[in-house]
């Protein structure tokens, strides 16, 4: 099993998907963890959600990622 980190909690659906499709255009391989409420709303309804989600990927793709973020002028969250 390939190990995960997260790389970013964004504040809503929209920054989310721009992160991702930023990381997908540079071979960046990710995938959302909603939190709350914000998960069924999105699977039911489509609705964009403004709960925090988090960004997952593989834990290799690491530094390339923090890069990406870094350019977007976006803070990774810190490791524990």
């Amino acid at each position: 099993m390939e190990e995960e980190f997260l790389l970013y909690t964004a504040t809503n659906s929209f920054e989310a998907d721009q992160i991702m499709a930023m990381l997908k255009s540079n071979g960046v391989p990710s995938y959302k963890r909603e939190h709350g409420a914000g998960q069924y709303l999105s699977i039911v309804f489509g609705v964009n959600t403004t709960q925090a989600i988090d960004i997952i990927i593989p834990s290799q793709a690491k530094e390339k990622a923090e890069e990406l973020l870094a350019v977007m002028g976006l803070q990774q969250e810190e490791d524990a």
